[in-house]
């Protein structure tokens, strides 16, 4: 197969080109290998996309779910929603994004190499994309001297400050956005398994990006310039295209037949639901009684059981009962076809009501309340067209369900809608809840980490044991600047815990 063909050979370029990753030793090279600058870096595209959207798709499953109270799993008490989380499941996350992170280095090269300027951009827009979840997960990690390795025999990279490591996201972000030349379409755009080639729409999701990672450092405004930055992009959609509808979205529509599938299509219904997981009283409870139609789209109620119940995240085993807990609907989550989105229009209106009522744009609560409406529409008329087990939903349900949730001049009233919008979208809902402490949530008694949500996660054992100087050194630096240690409860340089300890 096609996609096979191209994974060997993106595993090929990671394992010559990784400088931060798996392995911090130096790789010998075959000389008899096949020549980097031989192939067209459109060759690396599809597994770039396809495989590097499975690592989001499936964590969004398995581990942000949990922490957030989307979702509840298991019956043991060892389960990720009461924060037991090992260091197999951290590493798994740290060699997988930077696996992808690294492909999508070496595609921008050969790229470079070959002076094509739009797989450039798409280059960087996916890197940015993979080392932004990396670094929002972890904190702080090597990324001026990463992807270095065999080229310069830098196999031990320093690890950069978030500060550092967001200045050279935006900074990449910025200057894709002046490169991409949206006049003519990508070569071989049957390999752009997201938008068929549409330049248009990759500029779009590289600026909306941008303003995710610009609301991101919220809490840094003072010494980043986060307001004017926002405000840049609001006001000239000419110089910083973005999201303007759901065609734009960066949404994968899987076929129905391999090899492009979504990943949990051949997963059975039950290790997806039932020994799997199961929807939270959390999102139950905020969907369920204002009538939000998305309810039945994402899950579906327990057999026999008139009504919608929700599972109790962080409860003791022994003290879990999941008789009448509602399911999560695989058809529309998990089934071969099932969409998956990276980003979606929804969450640009959500950025842009958040700046609007922060002042940093003109307009007051008139215009937010415009925005925070336009954003929930926009979430539901999503999930409707995508529904393949109930009827489109109607726009007087839509406008029922608003006139429940209406805006009421408070940033949370936003942060909330967004929390419920950002369901199945990667990582996003738990880096935005240590942005903002939105929504509020009830930490289960039967949590470990001292009852704390993680913050962050410590470290895997191979980044320690294959870069272990520049590993001393940043514990070090946890200790003296972030006042914690390599663990889950020191926060990340942006969240609002770090700006209330006065961590600079």
């Amino acid at each position: 197969m096609k996609r096979n063909i191209y994974l060997l050979f993106a595993l090929w370029v990671f394992s010559a080109n990784v400088g931060c990753t798996t392995n911090f030793d130096e790789i010998n090279r075959n000389p008899n290998e096949i020549d980097e600058g031989a192939i067209s870096p459109t060759g690396m595209l599809q597994e770039t996309l396809y495989t590097g959207a499975e690592v989001l798709l499936y964590r969004t499953w398995q581990l942000n779910g949990e922490l957030i109270q989307y979702t509840v799993s298991g019956t043991g008490n060892n389960s990720y929603h009461r924060y037991v989380i090992t260091n197999s499941v951290m590493e798994s996350a740290w060699s997988n994004l930077f696996k992808w992170a690294a492909n999508a280095e070496a595609m921008r090269r050969l790229a470079v190499d070959q002076q094509n300027v739009n797989c450039e951009a798409v280059a960087i827009t996916l890197k940015t994309l993979y080392l932004s979840n990396l670094t929002d997960m972890f904190g702080e990690i090597p990324c001026s001297e990463a992807f270095r390795g065999s080229g310069e025999n830098l196999t031990k990279p320093r690890f950069d400050t978030q500060r550092a490591v967001y200045e050279q996201l935006l900074a990449d972000l910025e200057y894709a956005n002046s490169i991409y030349d949206t006049s003519v379409a990508m070569s071989s755009a049957q390999r752009d398994l997201l938008y068929g080639g549409d330049m248009m729409k990759w500029r779009k999701f590289n600026n909306s990006l941008y303003l995710r990672l610009l609301m991101r450092l919220s809490n840094r405004d003072r010494e980043m310039g986060i307001a004017a930055r926002v405000r840049a992009v609001f006001e000239d959609s000419a110089e910083w295209p973005v999201f303007t509808s759901n065609d734009d979205n960066a949404t994968f529509y899987y076929d129905e037949v391999n090899p492009f599938v979504n990943y949990f299509g051949n997963i059975l219904e039950s290790a997806f639901t039932t020994t799997g997981r199961r929807p939270a009283e959390q999102i139950i409870g905020m969907m369920d009684a204002p009538g939000d139609p998305r309810i039945s789209i994402w899950f579906k109620q327990a057999s026999g059981y008139d009504g919608w119940k929700g599972a109790e995240s962080g409860k003791e085993a022994q003290e879990s009962d999941n008789s009448g807990v509602s399911l999560l609907n695989k058809a529309n989550l998990g089934d071969y076809a099932s969409p998956y989105s990276h980003m979606k229009y929804d969450e640009v209106l959500f950025i842009f009501a958040e700046a609007i009522k922060r002042g940093w744009i003109d307009g007051g609560d008139a215009l937010a309340e415009q925005y925070y409406n336009d954003a929930v529409r926009a979430s539901i008329r999503f999930w409707s067209d995508v529904n393949k087990t109930g009827n489109p939903v109607s726009e007087s349900t839509v406008e029922r369900f608003l006139a429940n949730i209406p805006y009421d001049g408070t940033l949370e009233s936003i942060l909330d809608q967004k929390y419920v919008a950002l369901f199945w979208t990667g990582f996003e809902a738990w880096h935005e809840y240590r942005r903002t402490g939105y929504p509020a949530l009830v930490i289960g008694e039967g949590t470990q980490n001292d009852h704390v949500l993680p913050t962050r996660m410590a470290y895997p054992t191979i980044a320690i044991k294959t870069n272990p100087d520049n590993y001393a050194a940043e514990v070090a630096r946890l200790q003296s600047v972030f006042r914690g240690a390599d663990d889950m409860k020191t926060p990340v340089w942006w969240s609002a815990e770090a700006v209330r300890k006065g961590i600079e």
